[in-house]
C-alpha cells in the first residue's frame, strides 16, 4: 500500500465517523416518531418523506456543531496526527462527545410527553437547586429501560463501528509513528497539503452546515425553521434533534419585538391586558336578571371579603375525567365529578402552558406561557402586580402550600414572584417517612396538614394548594395498590389517588368555621399529553383541563361550555369581588362581555389560539393553520389549504380573528422585554 492511499483512508475514516453519526441522528429521529406516536397525529408517508429530509438539515448543524473539535484536531498539519496515541485521544473524543449528544436526544423522547417540545436551554433554569433531579432521573431509567438499552447500543456502535487508526489498523503507519524525521523527509510536503486543503474545505463546508443554507437570504436556521418541513406545529419536534435545540437557545431569550402594530395605543381598541373594571360589574347585578353572558351565577352579593382556596391540581387532563367523557369506562374522578355538580364546571377550558412551572404565574398572575416558560426568562423579575399581590392589599393573607422540597422546580419562587407571602412545603410538613422518594409529600397526607394548616390563618386569605402525586413516574403508596382502579396508563391510577385524596382533604375542611365563606377554584397545572383517545392527542386536545368554581351557597350549580384558560381565573376573581381599580391580566373576566372568549398557548414554535368554535395557528409572520373545532376535532382539515382558502384569508370574521392574534402576541412580547406588566 502506497503513502497517497494511506492518507485518502484516513480521510475516509473521518468521512465514515460524521457519516455513522448522521445514522445514529436518523434512528434516533424514527424512534421519537414511533414512540410518541400518539402525540404526534397522524403523519403520512409524503409528511413522514418531509420530515426525514428537513430533519437532515437540523441533524448536519447538530453534528458539525458537536464534532467541530474533533474534525479540526483530525485535519491539524503537524507530523504527530497518525500517532498511535493522538488517534485514541482522537477516538475518544469522538465517542464521547456523540454519546452525550446522543443519549440527550434519547432522553428527550421521554421527557417530549411532558412538554410536547424539544428541550431548550430553560430546562437548566427550571431545574436548578432541584433536590431530586437525580432520584428522578435514576426512576425513569428504570421505568424506560428500553430507551436506556438503546443508548448503550448506540454507544456500542460508536465505539466498535467507527473504524480505528492504531497499530492495529491498517491505516496506522509504523515509519509515520517512529520516525518523524523519515516522513517529514518522504512525505512531509503531501501530507501537511492535504491537511491543509481539508482545513480549507472543512470551513465553508462548516459554515454552510450550522447556517442551513449557502443563499445570501438564509440566516443560521433556527428552531422555528422546523416549520417549514410540516403541515403542523407539533411535527416539527420530529424534525428537530435535541442537541440543536440546546445549542441554538444558549444566551437567547427567544422574544423579539413584534412590528404588527405601530404603538400600544393602536392596539387597544383590538386587545389591551389593561383592565379597567366599573364600578356596577357584572358580577353585582340582580340575581333574578338574564343571566345568559354569565358564566358564574351568584348570590349576587360581593365577594369582597370571602377567603379564596384555590387548588391546582397534577396533571389533571380533562380527558381522565368521567363526567367529561362519558365514554371513559371506569371513573377515576368520582369525587371530581360530584364536585362538578354542586359548582360551575367549565367543559371548554384551557391550559396555558404545559409545565406546572407555567401553571403558577398563568394562575396567579395571568401571565400565559408563550414561546418559554415565563418563570425561567430574563424577564421573570419584571415588576408584576399577581393576584396575591392586589389580594394583599386589600387585607388578605397570602399562603402557598406545595408538598415538594422547599426550593423544589422554582415553584417557590416564582409564587413569591406573584405576590405569595406565606409559603408551606416539605419543610414544614416535617415528616420524611411520608415522602413519595421522588417529587415531595404524598397528596393524601400532605393535604390532611393543609387541613389543618386553614384554619389557623388569619381570614381572609388566599390559600393555593398545589397537588404532585399524579406526576412521573406515577407511583402510588402500597397500602392503596389494591384499592384503586388500574388505567390504560400508569397516570390514571395516580389520578385516582390524587382524587381520593382531595375527597378526603374536602371532608375535613368541609365541617370548619371558615369553609362557608370561601370560593374554590379548582385546575389543573396542565393536561397529561397521554393523548389516550385521539381527539386528546392533538395540539389543543392535549391542553384541554376541568375547571370549577365552587362556593358552598354562593355560586350556583351550572355547566358552562364558553371557552376559558387559567389566566382568566385572576380577573374573573376580582371581578366577583367586585374590584375597581385598574389592573394588569392577559385574561379576561369571564363573566364580563366586554372581551371576546378565547384561549392561547404556545406549541412547537407557534402560537395557538381558541376563539369560540375557531382554532388559529401563527408564527411571528404569519397565519398558519386554521381549523373548525367541532366539525375537525382531529385537525385534519387545514382551512388555509383546503380549496377556498383565499377567500378565507380575505373573510372579516378571520381577518378579525387574526388581528386579535396579532394584538394579544405583540402586547405579550413586547410588554415583557419592555417591563409594561403593571397599569403603571
Amino acid at each position: 500500500m502506497n503513502m497517497k492511499s494511506r492518507i485518502n483512508n484516513y480521510y475516509l475514516l473521518v468521512v465514515w465517523r460524521i457519516l455513522l453519526i448522521y445514522i445514529i441522528y436518523t434512528l434516533c429521529r424514527v424512534f421519537f416518531i414511533l414512540f410518541n406516536n400518539h402525540l404526534l397525529d397522524t403523519i403520512s408517508l409524503s409528511q413522514l418523506t418531509r420530515i426525514m429530509w428537513g430533519g437532515l438539515m437540523f441533524d448536519t448543524s447538530a453534528i458539525l456543531y458537536t464534532n467541530i473539535l474533533y474534525i479540526f484536531l483530525s485535519f491539524l498539519p503537524v507530523p504527530f496526527v497518525k500517532k498511535g496515541l493522538y488517534q485514541k485521544i482522537l477516538k475518544w473524543i469522538y465517542v464521547v462527545t456523540n454519546f452525550i449528544a446522543i443519549s440527550i436526544n434519547l432522553a428527550d423522547c421521554v421527557y417530549f410527553r411532558f412538554t410536547l417540545r424539544r428541550t431548550s436551554m430553560t430546562f437548566f433554569s427550571e431545574f436548578t437547586g432541584d433536590v431530586n433531579f437525580f432520584q428522578i432521573f435514576f426512576q425513569s431509567i428504570l421505568l424506560y429501560w428500553y430507551v436506556f438499552l438503546l443508548g448503550i447500543i448506540f454507544l456500542l456502535a460508536l465505539v466498535y463501528l467507527s473504524g480505528d487508526c492504531t497499530k492495529s489498523s491498517k491505516l496506522y503507519d509504523r515509519n509515520l509513528n517512529n520516525n518523524v524525521k523519515y516522513f517529514n523527509s518522504r512525505f512531509g510536503y503531501r501530507f501537511y497539503i492535504c491537511q491543509c486543503v481539508a482545513l480549507l474545505i472543512t470551513a465553508p463546508i462548516f459554515i454552510i452546515g450550522v447556517r442551513g443554507g449557502v443563499t445570501r437570504t438564509i440566516r443560521p436556521i433556527t428552531i422555528s425553521n422546523a416549520g417549514d418541513f410540516t403541515d403542523k406545529a407539533i411535527h416539527t419536534a420530529a424534525v428537530l434533534n435535541t442537541p440543536f435545540s440546546l445549542i441554538r437557545t444558549i444566551g437567547k431569550a427567544d422574544y423579539k419585538l413584534q412590528k404588527f402594530y405601530p404603538d400600544y395605543d393602536a392596539m387597544a381598541g383590538i386587545y389591551t391586558p389593561l383592565h379597567t373594571p366599573l364600578t356596577d360589574s357584572a358580577q353585582t347585578a340582580d340575581p333574578e336578571s338574564d343571566n345568559s353572558t354569565r358564566a358564574i351565577v351568584t348570590t349576587g352579593e360581593s365577594a369582597m371579603g370571602k377567603n379564596i382556596v384555590i387548588l391546582i391540581l397534577e396533571g389533571f387532563g380533562a380527558e381522565n375525567m368521567q363526567f367529561l367523557n362519558k365514554n371513559l369506562k371506569t371513573n377515576y374522578t368520582p369525587f371530581l365529578d360530584s364536585l362538578s355538580k354542586k359548582g360551575v364546571l367549565f367543559t371548554n377550558a384551557f391550559a396555558n402552558g404545559r409545565k406546572s412551572i407555567d401553571a403558577v404565574p398563568s394562575i396567579l398572575a395571568s401571565i400565559p406561557c408563550m414561546i418559554n416558560s415565563y418563570a425561567v426568562t430574563p424577564y421573570s423579575t419584571n415588576r408584576i402586580h399577581g393576584l396575591p399581590k392586589i389580594l394583599d392589599s386589600l387585607g388578605y393573607y397570602t399562603a402557598f402550600f406545595h408538598g415538594a422540597p422547599n426550593n423544589s422546580m422554582g415553584i417557590r419562587a416564582v409564587s413569591r414572584l406573584c405576590g405569595i407571602e406565606n409559603y408551606f412545603g416539605k419543610d414544614e410538613f416535617g415528616d420524611d417517612s411520608k415522602f413519595d422518594g421522588a417529587w415531595g409529600i404524598w397528596d393524601e397526607h400532605f393535604l390532611q396538614f393543609v387541613g389543618d394548616e386553614l384554619p389557623k390563618l388569619p381570614q381572609p386569605f388566599m390559600a393555593n394548594i398545589f397537588t404532585l402525586s399524579s406526576h412521573h413516574p406515577f407511583k402510588i403508596p402500597e397500602e392503596w395498590k389494591d384499592l384503586l382502579p388500574d388505567g390504560d396508563v400508569p397516570l390514571q391510577k395516580t389520578i385516582a389517588y390524587a382524587d381520593m385524596a382531595v375527597n378526603k382533604f374536602f371532608k375535613k375542611i368541609e365541617t370548619q368555621e371558615w369553609f362557608k365563606n370561601t370560593i374554590f377554584v379548582i385546575v389543573p397545572d396542565h393536561s397529561t399529553l397521554w393523548g389516550i383517545s385521539p381527539e386528546y392527542g392533538t395540539s389543543i386536545g392535549n391542553t384541554r383541563i376541568p375547571m370549577i368554581y365552587y362556593s358552598p351557597g354562593y355560586i350556583q350549580p351550572g355547566i358552562y361550555d364558553g371557552v376559558t384558560q387559567q389566566i382568566d381565573i385572576m380577573p374573573t376573581l376580582l371581578g366577583m369581588m367586585g374590584y375597581n381599580e385598574p389592573f394588569f391580566a392577559f385574561g379576561r373576566d369571564i363573566n364580563s362581555d366586554a372581551s371576546p372568549q378565547f384561549a392561547v398557548n404556545y406549541t412547537s414554535g407557534q402560537f395557538q389560539l381558541v376563539m369560540g368554535d375557531t382554532l388559529l395557528f401563527r408564527s411571528d409572520k404569519e397565519l398558519k393553520g386554521v381549523y373548525i373545532l367541532p366539525d375537525d376535532p382531529l385537525l385534519k382539515n387545514n382551512l388555509l389549504e383546503a380549496p377556498g382558502g383565499e377567500e378565507l384569508m380575505a373573510s372579516p370574521t378571520l381577518q378579525a380573528q387574526d388581528a386579535y392574534f396579532k394584538a394579544l402576541i405583540q402586547q405579550y412580547v413586547n410588554r415583557l422585554i419592555e417591563n409594561k406588566l403593571t397599569v403603571d
